[in-house]
C-alpha cells in the first residue's frame, strides 16, 4: 500500500493548489471530511500515512487544535507530521498552532497568484525537515499484506488444519485489531484473555495491535461465544469502543468458510477491515451526501478486488 497524505481543506482554490503540488511529487492523498472520518481513516491507513495537511478555519480553530492535541498526546497514535494552512495570521490562531504542537504552519499570501509557488517551496522544506519513515522503509507499504502472510504461512496453523481434516472436527479463527491503546496494556489484555479461553485455544499476535486466535473443536455456531469473550475482556480493560480506542474483529471457521489457511486468514482480514469502515459510519445513510457514500463504498471494496 503506497504512502498517503491526509488532507482536510475546504477552500476550493487552496485545495487545487495543494493537490497539484502533491501530484507533482508523486504523493497519493486521502481526503478527510470531519473528526469521525479522520479517526476512521487513521485506523484503516495509519501505517501508510506520511503526513497530514489541514486548513485552519478561523471559526472552528479551537476544536481543530483540540483534536490535534489529542492525536499528538496519544502515544499509540501514528507519529506523522502535520502542516497547518492558515488564512488569517492572528495571534490566537498562530499561537494556538504552536500550543497544539503542529509541526509547520503555512500562511496564505495576500496575492492569490503567489500561492502556488509559495506553497511548493514550503512543501519541499516541510518534506525535507520532516522526512516520513515510510518513504525509506518499504515494509510499512506492504503492512497489511505482511499481516496476512504472517498468519497464512504459519506452519502451526497449516498443521492445525491438517489435523482437523484427519479428525473431521471444526476449527474457528478470530482476527482482531486494537487501535489507540498502549502496548503495555495490550499485553495485559492478552494475559487476561488467556484466562477466559479454553486450554486448547491459542493466541497469536503479529504486532502490538493485531492478534489471531485459534480455537480447535469450535463449530461456527459457537464462534460468537469466542468473540463475546474477547469483547468482554477488552471492555473490562478499556471500556466500549470510542473514536480514539477501539477493537475490531472477525471470525471464520474451517471447513464452513474455507479449507485452507490462506482462505480463512484472508476472510478474517477483510472482515476486520470492513468492520472498521462500517463502525466508522456515524450518521444515517439517507442523510449522507453521494460523495460520502461513494467514499465508504471505495473503502469497503479496498480488499475485495
Amino acid at each position: 500500500m503506497a504512502g498517503k497524505v491526509l488532507i482536510n481543506i475546504e477552500n476550493r482554490y487552496v485545495k487545487s493548489v495543494v493537490l497539484k503540488s502533491l501530484y507533482e511529487r508523486n504523493f497519493d492523498f486521502i481526503e478527510v471530511l470531519d473528526e469521525n472520518d479522520l479517526m476512521l481513516k487513521l485506523d484503516i491507513f495509519r501505517e501508510s500515512i506520511l503526513f497530514y495537511i489541514i486548513e485552519i478555519d478561523s471559526r472552528e480553530y479551537e476544536a481543530q487544535y483540540s483534536l490535534i492535541k489529542k492525536l499528538k498526546s496519544d502515544i499509540a497514535s501514528p507519529g506523522f507530521s502535520i502542516m497547518a494552512i492558515i488564512h488569517e495570521g492572528t495571534t490566537e490562531i498562530v499561537s494556538g498552532a504552536k500550543d497544539a504542537k503542529i509541526d509547520d504552519v503555512f500562511l496564505i499570501p495576500e496575492k492569490r497568484e503567489l500561492l502556488q509557488n509559495a506553497f511548493n517551496k514550503r512543501l519541499d522544506q516541510f518534506i525535507k525537515k520532516f522526512p516520513a519513515p515510510e518513504v525509506v522503509n518499504p515494509e510499512w507499504i506492504e503492512y497489511r499484506k505482511n499481516i496476512v502472510s504472517a498468519f497464512s504461512e504459519n506452519d502451526d496453523l497449516k498443521r492445525e488444519i491438517k489435523r482437523a481434516g484427519r479428525g473431521k472436527y471444526p476449527v474457528s479463527f478470530v482476527m482482531g485489531r486494537i487501535f489507540g491503546t498502549e502496548p503495555e496494556k495490550i499485553r495485559d489484555f492478552y494475559r487476561r484473555l488467556k484466562n477466559v479461553l479454553r486450554d486448547t485455544d491459542r493466541i497469536m499476535n503479529y504486532d502490538s495491535r493485531t492478534f489471531f486466535i485459534v480455537c480447535p473443536f469450535t463449530p461456527k455456531e459457537n464462534l460468537a461465544q469466542v468473540e463475546n469473550k474477547i469483547r468482554g475482556t477488552y471492555e473490562q480493560l478499556f471500556g466500549r469502543n470510542t473514536l480514539f480506542k477501539r477493537l475490531d474483529m472477525y471470525g471464520a471457521t474451517y471447513p464452513n468458510d474455507g479449507r485452507s489457511v490462506d482462505k480463512l486468514v484472508e476472510l478474517c482480514e477483510k472482515g476486520v477491515h470492513d468492520s472498521i469502515v462500517i463502525s466508522g459510519i456515524r450518521e444515517p445513510l439517507n442523510e449522507m451526501s453521494r460523495e460520502r457514500l461513494e467514499e465508504y463504498k471505495r473503502m469497503l471494496r479496498l480488499y475485495k478486488e
